[in-house]
């Protein structure tokens, strides 16, 4: 039985016929084609400097289908700002979820600025907190 499994296994390519015993092809080395990521900006990298700000966004969305429009704003990496004060307390919920999802996938920053506004800032973009002991009015 052992003799028809092995001529089984020869004739749909599963072991090596008997002329082939002694030597196997290797099989050769392919290199896949590969598509180069390209930023939102169309720079063909994500920049990690920061660069002068162009424009800033105000978003005051009143419901969760709002959120399409802070998305496609925030992909094109300019920051958008989110007053969540019109909102109902479930759309608000939903609309902080979207945005921290939408901050972590791009790798930006989610800031709390008051109670019902954040601010969502590409990783190109340098926030930070100046308060009166880091910074001497007149130095």
């Amino acid at each position: 039985m052992a003799g028809w499994m092995q001529n089984t296994g020869r004739k749909l390519g599963l072991l090596p016929s008997d002329s082939d015993d002694y030597y196997y092809d290797e099989p050769e080395e392919q290199i896949a084609d590969v598509t180069p990521i390209h930023s939102p900006s169309g720079r063909g990298h994500l920049t990690t400097v920061a660069e002068p700000m162009q424009r800033i966004v105000t978003s005051r969305p009143r419901t969760f289908e709002d959120a399409k429009i802070v998305g496609t704003t925030y992909r094109e990496q300019v920051p958008v700002i989110i007053d969540l004060s019109e909102a109902s307390d479930s759309d608000a919920r939903r609309l902080i979820d979207f945005a921290m999802g939408l901050t972590h996938a791009l790798r930006g920053n989610l800031e709390r600025i008051t109670r019902e506004v954040f601010l969502l800032s590409p990783p190109n973009l340098d926030v930070s907190e100046v308060t009166a002991e880091t910074h001497r009015y007149g130095e």
